[in-house]
């Protein structure tokens, strides 16, 4: 019987889609079906957006992302941004608070997560945290000294090796493949070292090459796609799934070095993956068509576009990052806030949008709160409603189907003292049938339309895009849940009625070792588990958690006040659904 190195592994593999692991199937991926079949598994609910920082930041707190305050890399202040990423996340991990009880612990390489806390009795090592991260040095391990003793073994740890800027660079989608497939190897050998130093608690480790693989790789792979290369070789076309293959000997690997079927596994996704349509939105000439956004040309925003183009490709990885983060990245959030905003005419505009692909939204422009806002605020439900009888008018130009889902405003997704960081409307886009398969439509800057252009076509030379330029694949808002383990009830595939939500998955987890979710109403334990009436037993006295701001404590719903609780809160909750369900008696 293998030793048992860690009570609890968790995988985390960005962007995994529950349906790309269906249709590849178990002889392709044994180690996934078979925690599948021996645990549970489900489509898991993102945060609204399904992007990658907020969501591993409520994965990793247990928290709404209007309580730990991450909703993008970016922070919007007036009509200009910055660049803040993870920094700004005011709810600790679980991590810390599994420290603070001597647990032993490892969370190594999730995004957003700089900079690394500090644990007494466990390693941190944080992932990239910036769109434009290369490499990692000693600020971004724990303890610091982790730094020389990985390099020294594994050579420095990088982020963006193929350089995802240069896609459009001959045989970059050739090569794309292997060389994700290298970097797993190398992560799952790096995994393997550290798994071996001590018995741990809970040992955590972050892959996001399945994310990257889909953004550039799902077109060639997806013969339907309307973005499908007519021409492509066979490593171009098997990038996508030899990328999910060489995560599936991942986890294999890490498992059976961790336990086995002895240690409780959990796998998860910050989100889904799919495929991007051919077809690109303008969101602010939609806008300023329905009299909501004003424009004072668009030269200087178009001009700065491609600076920050120039910029992206001309410099090498590594001296793009040092340029980035020069002064705290102002140079970097200055060109950004051109780019976004140099075209609106904010003195005659009530409403615009970021037009950012992975995050659809509008701002108001309100007075009083924006440097020269038109809106009142007693105005604003007139103006949603103007508002979203325009974007429901819209409609696709080549087959009349509705383009816009659904409007939300922040305050009906999110909770907590955190809110107003997020855009005052978060947008649902309808999907785009081709062929019988479901593409998303492409964001893109206003500022590159042709005048009175709304929607466009790519053209074929586009159809492979490029890092910040309309990719191949695209985030959905079902991701990937997978438990399996001594405590785990075996039954296959979840319960569609029963909701798994991102900050669920962590919940769960920690249930598994004995311990209860951070205190927020966003989380709770899946009803997943059998051996419920022994959980309580296992659970220790907890200690009260790092503190979050004052406004943060004190608002409704969004208090964690202690990090951990002493009891599994809700567990006779869960019991009771288990003995619905009929998985226990």
């Amino acid at each position: 019987m293998t030793s048992l190195q860690a009570r609890a592994l968790i995988i985390g593999l960005d962007g995994a889609d529950l349906s790309v692991i269906q249709e590849l199937g178990a002889a392709r991926l044994p180690n996934l079906f078979s925690a599948m079949e021996r645990g549970v598994f489900a489509a898991q609910q993102s945060v609204m957006p399904p992007a990658t920082l907020p969501n591993w930041a409520t994965f990793l707190t247990g928290v709404d992302p209007g309580v730990h305050g991450v909703f993008d890399f970016t922070t919007r202040h007036g009509y200009g941004v910055r660049f803040t990423a993870g920094r700004i996340r005011q709810a600790p991990t679980f991590f810390r608070a599994l420290d603070r009880i001597a647990l032993k612990t490892a969370c190594l390489f999730f995004p957003g997560t700089y900079p690394p806390e500090p644990l007494e009795h466990g390693v941190f090592a944080s992932g990239w945290d910036a769109p434009v991260a290369f490499s990692a040095d000693a600020s971004f391990m724990w303890p610091r000294s982790l730094h020389g003793e990985l390099v020294a073994r594994f050579g420095a740890q990088l982020f963006d090796d193929v350089d995802e800027f240069h896609a459009d660079a001959a045989g970059f989608h050739d090569e794309l493949g292997d060389a994700l497939v290298r970097r797993i190897e190398r992560r799952t050998e790096l995994g393997l070292y550290l798994l071996s130093k001590q018995r741990w608690d809970v040992f955590a480790l972050y892959f996001g090459e399945t994310d990257t693989a889909s953004h550039h790789l799902w077109s060639l792979w997806d013969e339907r796609s309307p973005r499908h290369p007519r021409a492509a070789s066979e490593r171009a076309k098997t990038g996508l799934p030899r990328v999910y293959e060489a995560a599936d000997r991942a986890l294999g690997t890490l498992l059976e070095a961790a336990g086995g079927e002895q240690v409780e596994l959990t796998i998860v996704s910050d989100h889904g993956s799919g495929g991007s349509s051919d077809k690109v939105l303008y969101l602010n000439r939609v806008l300023e068509a329905a009299g909501f956004l004003r424009t004072h040309g668009t030269a200087r925003a178009a001009s700065f576009g491609k600076l920050k183009g120039l910029a992206l490709r001309m410099l090498p990885p590594a001296a793009r990052e040092q340029a980035f983060r020069l002064a705290g990245a102002v140079l970097p959030s200055w060109l950004e806030s051109r780019v976004r905003y140099a075209a609106i005419d904010f003195s005659r505009t009530i409403a615009f949008s970021d037009e950012l692909n992975y995050l659809p939204a509008i701002h108001w422009n309100v007075r009083g709160r924006d440097p020269q806002g038109q809106l009142a605020a007693r105005d604003i439900p007139k103006a949603r409603r103007d508002l979203e009888a325009a974007l429901f008018a819209l409609r696709d130009p080549w087959t009349g189907a509705r383009v816009i889902k659904a409007v939300h405003a922040r305050e009906e997704i999110f909770a907590g003292p955190f809110v107003s960081r997020a855009p005052d409307l978060l947008l649902e886009l309808e999907l785009d049938l081709h062929q019988g398969c479901a593409y998303s439509y492409n964001l893109m800057p206003s500022a590159e339309a042709q005048p009175g252009e709304t929607f466009r076509r790519l053209e074929p030379r586009e159809h492979l895009g490029r890092k910040g330029r309309s990719l191949a694949g695209s985030h959905r808002s079902l991701g990937l849940y997978v438990a399996a383990g001594p405590l785990v009830l075996p039954v296959g595939r979840l319960d569609p009625d029963i909701p798994v939500h991102i900050a669920d998955a962590s919940a769960t987890a920690l249930a598994r070792i004995g311990q209860s979710p951070m205190r927020h109403a966003t989380s709770s334990i899946l009803p997943v588990l059998h051996e419920i009436d022994q959980l309580s037993e296992r659970a220790q006295p907890q200690p009260q958690a790092d503190r979050l701001p004052r406004d943060a404590a004190a608002a409704p719903g969004g208090a964690l006040g202690g990090a951990l609780n002493g009891e599994l809160t809700g567990e006779r909750r869960v019991a009771e659904r288990l003995r619905n369900l009929g998985y226990i008696e």
